[in-house]
Order: C-alpha cells, then sequence, then structure tokens
C-alpha cells in the first residue's frame, strides 16, 4: 500500500525501469502522477495532480516523490530485475 494517492496515465510513459539523477546506481519503477485533495473532492471525487511522481525502487516497497525532470528511462538490460541494481549484470 502506497503513503500517496496516484493515478497512472493510459498508456503508461515510463513501462520499465528509469533512473532517477540523485539515484543513479538502482533503478526504480514509476507508479504514476501524485494526486492530492482540495477543497471540491468531498463533491467531485476528484483529486489533483500535485506535478511530481510517486516511484518505488525496483526489489523495495517504500514509496518516493520524485521530480519528473529527474527521470531517464533505462532499458531493460541496463539493470538487475531482482535487486534493482543498475549494472549488476543479472537480468
Amino acid at each position: 500500500m502506497s503513503l500517496y494517492n496516484y493515478e497512472t496515465p493510459t498508456p503508461n510513459p515510463w513501462p520499465d525501469a528509469v533512473r532517477i539523477k540523485n539515484n543513479a546506481q538502482v533503478a526504480w519503477r514509476v507508479l504514476g502522477w501524485q494526486t492530492e485533495s482540495d477543497e471540491d473532492t468531498v463533491w467531485t471525487g476528484i483529486e489533483e495532480r500535485t506535478g511530481r511522481l510517486v516511484c518505488r525502487m525496483v526489489g523495495d516497497d517504500f514509496d518516493y516523490l520524485v521530480d519528473p525532470d529527474d527521470i531517464e528511462t533505462l532499458d531493460r538490460e541496463e539493470y538487475c530485475g531482482e535487486c534493482g541494481q543498475i549494472g549488476c549484470g543479472v537480468v
């Protein structure tokens, strides 16, 4: 379960893992755009996007907020699908 509310766009522009500028050794998955309630959410049920992305490290279960400008897509061969380490060699 995520600490943050989020919506995943369709089609997902980040279908595989990404690299985050400040944490370039580990692959991340983008869960979606963070959303928050506003004063009308009680009536409309609609939450607004904050402009940040909810991301989770590959192999982890904790979510982090990331600026979309810090995201760089990775090819599947660039990271380990088990531990998430970039350059591990295990595909």
